[in-house]
């Protein structure tokens, strides 16, 4: 038994010096196991949850490679947040590669009640997550997911030690003891540009105003959002237009507030919210509005291309195919 684990270890430490190694090449196997969930999607024993658990797989294969490769490189990802947090992160963002394999697994061995079971379950761990992040941990925006896939091929560049004397984002510089605010020589505009005014850091100044002004609402609506559309679902059913509408007005609240003070947001918080406000297309595929009226629409939109651009047939009656399978097992309110 002792030379089996002293085999695997060695096994494993082999794997990880050759992740570490090679994080380009890594990620061309980490694409093709992904996209074979994407394949076999509904056709193995007319269950979906195979593919779901090789997409589940894949992902948190792409997560545990990139925390080796982050270790191998000094590079931890948000690692100003803090070990409670970063721990919060990592539960949460687990949760969220995980979240639909462990409904679809839920009901296929407990039926209906043990699926909502689990999905009010995950939901209400992710909620007092991302309230505990938000408010105790001080993560203003809460990404989705909480912490994202590393830039392998940038890594360098955002690499982050302990030993920096001064704290850089955007085109300035803050240092650390005097808290003097530098511009970057590849942040200087022209000469003739220039306004020759005080330099302000942006980064530093508008956290400090956007935590007091208007995360207590914009934020909180957003992350108590899932548990409001499951109670609405409790009461009207999951195809009712109040169970709809309900949520897409706090998601339509949430940045309406957001993007009033959009000045005050640092580049990666902006790029979050364009995030939320690219899934609001996804309203499009939810019930009842995608039964009653985009349902016929995309299906004609699919089978006009097919017919008149060549060689897309194949791949539009593919997508017709899965479009049933898909709709009934993402496009969930509290999935995004």
């Amino acid at each position: 038994m002792s030379v089996s684990w002293v085999e695997l270890r060695g096994l494993y430490g082999k794997y990880v010096k050759w992740v570490s190694s090679n994080p380009s090449a890594l990620g061309d196997v980490e694409m093709t196991v992904k996209w074979l969930s994407y394949f076999i999607a509904g056709k193995i024993n007319k269950s979906s949850a195979a593919s779901e658990l090789v997409y589940s797989l894949s992902n948190l294969l792409v997560f545990y490679n990139d925390r080796i490769i982050e270790k191998a490189n000094n590079s931890i990802v948000c690692a100003e947040s803090g070990p409670v947090a970063r721990q919060i992160k990592i539960i949460l963002t687990t949760l969220e590669y995980c979240e639909v394999f462990i409904e679809m697994s839920a009901h296929r061995v407990w039926g209906s009640k043990g699926r909502w079971f689990f999905i009010v379950v995950v939901q209400t761990i992710k909620c007092l997550g991302r309230l505990a992040l938000t408010m105790f941990c001080r993560n203003n925006i809460v990404n989705n997911p909480p912490i994202p896939v590393l830039d392998r091929r940038n890594l360098n560049d955002v690499r982050q030690t302990g030993n920096v004397s001064f704290q850089s984002e955007g085109e300035t510089v803050v240092l650390k003891r005097s808290g003097r605010v530098l511009r970057k020589v590849e942040g200087a505009p022209p000469v003739m540009a220039r306004n020759w005014k005080p330099l302000k850091h942006e980064n530093v100044i508008q956290v400090v105003q956007y935590e007091g002004r208007f995360i207590r609402t914009a934020e909180l609506m957003y992350i108590l959002k899932p548990l409001i559309h499951l109670a609405c679902i409790r009461k009207y059913g999951l195809k009712s237009w109040k169970s709809y509408l309900v949520p897409m007005a706090i998601d339509v609240a949430s940045l309406r507030i957001y993007y009033r003070n959009r000045e005050d947001l640092s580049k990666e918080q902006k790029q979050e919210l364009s995030r939320r406000c690219v899934s609001m297309l996804l309203y499009l595929m939810r019930s009842p509005f995608y039964d009653k009226y985009s349902k016929d629409r995309i299906a004609g939109l699919l089978n006009r291309i097919g017919k008149n651009v060549p060689l897309t047939g194949t791949i539009t009656s593919l997508i017709l195919s899965y479009i049933p399978h898909w709709q009934d097992t993402y496009f969930y309110m509290w999935s995004s």
